[in-house]
């Protein structure tokens, strides 16, 4: 574990999202991560991805990673930014001389902040929930994906402002920490932003995918199996409408439904589905 540590000085800014404090000894990081009740290829992930520039886990890897795992990192790193980050920075700027003219652009960074982070934390991760739970919430993570906005941009213009146009008072030793801090909460954004993007929403839209797969053909109401059965039997839509004592556009709106959930588009497909599942017997067609 140590190891890691010593090889990324940037994981010191990880491990206190996973729990884990320093004074591990010579424990691997599997050791570490059994007493902390850790996924160890969660941890070696995230450390893998903040360590190497391109890294990109392949199948295996990512058929092991616990999505709630990711969440409550992401939740943790949440907390850490807006907590203990986000407001060392702002102190620390708004101390270097002139800074005062940059309270406004501060306050103005933090806001989009905090915005960003609560979309996920009240849309994105509640919907997550569900989906681990077996539920089929209206949400789609595509739509998180369109909505995914970067807040590193505000830091860029920050450092700039703070190398090019702050007051000569302040001096490179007064504005280095800053400078070093910001560098380093750009860097680990991009990481968080980097792990959302190509490890968290591949891994839900997967499960969103088993989950309608698994769904499909289980969801039929009594009226679309009444429907399906009429039809496998050989009736038209108007047909069907008549038996049914409903319009020709309810048979056809209850067709699409059905084709959606069973997968099947041809009428001999939805007559096999018919037959498989018992809503019509051989005798049907003698």
């Amino acid at each position: 574990m140590a190891d890691l540590v010593l090889t990324n000085r940037g994981l010191l800014y990880v491990l206190p999202c996973f729990g884990i404090e320093l004074g591990f000894g010579e424990k691997t990081v599997g050791q570490v991560c059994a007493e902390r009740s850790i996924s160890a290829p969660l941890l070696s992930l995230v450390c893998n991805l903040y360590t190497f520039e391109n890294y990109t886990p392949d199948q295996e890897e990512l058929g092991q990673i616990p999505i709630e795992g990711i969440v409550a990192y992401l939740q943790a790193s949440h907390r850490n930014y807006l907590q203990v980050r986000m407001p060392r920075i702002i102190d620390a700027v708004l101390g270097l001389p002139g800074g005062e003219m940059l309270a406004s652009f501060c306050e103005k960074y933090r806001q989009e902040a905090v915005a960003h982070f609560k979309y996920e934390e009240e849309v994105v991760f509640p919907y997550i929930g569900k989906l681990l739970n077996g539920e089929k919430p209206a949400y789609k993570i595509s739509e998180y994906e369109s909505k995914h906005s970067d807040i590193d941009g505000a830091l860029e213009d920050l450092k700039n402002i703070i190398v090019k146009y702050l007051p000569k008072a302040c001096t490179i030793d007064k504005s280095h920490p800053v400078l070093l801090e910001l560098f380093a909460f750009e860097y680990d954004l991009r990481k968080h932003a980097l792990l959302e993007e190509t490890i968290l929403i591949p891994l839900v839209e997967r499960l969103d995918s088993e989950r309608q797969v698994a769904s499909d053909g289980m969801e039929l109401t009594a009226r679309e199996q009444e429907v399906l059965a009429e039809l496998a039997r050989g009736f038209s839509n108007k047909e069907v409408a008549d038996k049914l004592y409903i319009s020709t556009h309810t048979v056809i709106s209850h067709r699409k439904n059905i084709m959606r959930k069973t997968g099947f588009k041809t009428a001999q497909g939805l007559t096999f589905y018919a037959l498989h599942n018992g809503l019509i017997s051989q005798d049907d067609f003698r």
